[in-house]
């Protein structure tokens, strides 16, 4: 005998929060659960019940628990942090499912984070920054960053490779007590945001996108920590449509460029000499000076202008130059990582490490560990071995 169905009164404006807030339209979820769109409609006006088990279905699809959709109302969710893209407003379109799921753990990640780091008593850890405006020079405060941070040129250039400069800057930044997270966004979507609506900010960066174009993702979203500005940004592109975007990713843009590679050290580079004594880029000298400060040669380029070794003309020639090369290569295709290698990877150590503490002392159990850290309980001594 057929099971009976269990129908359930759910508020209909929850039921539409649900949908709605991981990005999914009424024919999406028609299409992936093979339900009438005119039965969704009628669950989203009060007009029909879902049954039990539909209920259950939703929780995976909407990615939220059983116990959300009997709540009595929506709950009042903060807002998505301001997109710096560069479509005009009008043409933008919402953020995707996977976008948002991905701003979604950010949040959850940064109130474990911070919850724990009060359970533990260590709230000596949340971060305190001098704060920025746009009419401070990019240059100055990226000069004064560095010095603060500790960082010299001459440690910078011993970085072994590009993903070691990866990985150092990102120790740089979470000994400053900001959740670096890798994200699976898309770099269609966007490079990489930053949440500063907690006691302890975030910065997240497309895993998918290139190591180069990570790092400096990685000091433009700090720049919007300084700025006390959270957004959602690729970097490499700066609104024409909107003036205060057009101030806050310039200046972001400037800040990146200036902290990774610093006017007096470029001063003092014998390939910029050349290339200003010469007047022309070669890509040999610019493949070099790239590889010396492990930033991307676009980066450079932008620096060479700002710092005056390049015309205007040079700029643009070059740039679209490298563009073109930049398109017609063919893309590298990754390997696969082990997961607990990819646990902190995307999480990175200060959460990571926050916690292991945790469960350390016997505030969290193994089951919250595991949901905070996304993995299966078996890999958690590997983990710890990583770390």
């Amino acid at each position: 005998m057929a099971e009976k169905p269990v129908w359930v009164g759910v508020n209909p404006d929850v039921m539409k929060w649900a949908r709605e807030s991981i990005g999914l339209t009424i024919p999406d979820v028609s299409k992936r659960l093979n339900i009438r769109e005119g039965t969704i409609e009628e669950w989203e006006t009060g007009d029909r019940k879902p049954t039990l088990n539909t209920l259950k279905k939703l929780t995976n699809l909407y990615k939220r628990p059983l116990s959300a959709f009997f709540l009595p109302e929506p709950p009042q969710e903060q807002p998505l942090p301001t997109d710096f893209r560069v479509l005009p407003e009008d043409a933008r379109r919402p953020f995707t499912r996977k976008a948002l799921l991905a701003i979604r753990r950010a949040r959850y990640l940064q109130s474990i984070a911070t919850e724990l780091l009060r359970e533990e008593d260590m709230t000596d850890q949340f971060p305190a920054f001098q704060k920025v405006t746009l009419d401070d020079d990019p240059e100055l405060v990226a000069e004064r960053e560095r010095n603060r941070l500790g960082v010299t040129i001459s440690r910078q250039s011993r970085f072994r490779n590009i993903y070691d400069a990866f990985s150092k800057w990102r120790e740089t930044l979470e000994s400053q007590h900001i959740l670096i997270l890798q994200s699976r966004i898309t770099v269609a979507e966007a490079r990489g945001f930053s949440l500063l609506d907690n006691l302890l900010p975030v910065i997240a960066v497309s895993i998918s996108d290139s190591i180069r174009a990570r790092i400096f993702t990685l000091f433009h979203e700090y720049s919007h920590i300084l700025l006390d500005i959270s957004g959602i940004c690729t970097p490499e592109s700066v609104s024409p449509y909107d003036t205060k975007a057009q101030l806050t990713e310039r200046f972001c843009n400037h800040f990146a460029g200036a902290f990774l590679v610093p006017r007096i050290a470029l001063s003092e580079d014998s390939n910029a000499r050349e290339i200003l004594h010469r007047g022309r880029i070669d890509n040999s000298l610019l493949y070099e000076i790239a590889n010396r400060f492990k930033v991307s040669t676009q980066v450079v380029l932008r620096r060479l202008l700002i710092c005056q070794f390049i015309n205007r003309e040079q700029y643009e020639a070059k740039l679209n130059e490298l563009e073109f090369q930049q398109k017609v290569r063919k893309p590298r295709h990754g390997f696969g990582m082990a997961t607990p290698k990819r646990c902190i990877t995307e999480n990175g150590r200060f959460f990571t490490s926050v916690a292991l503490a945790a469960k350390e002392k016997d505030i969290i159990t193994y089951s919250d560990l595991a949901d905070y850290l996304a993995i299966d309980l078996k890999h958690l001594d590997k983990v710890e071995a990583l770390l």
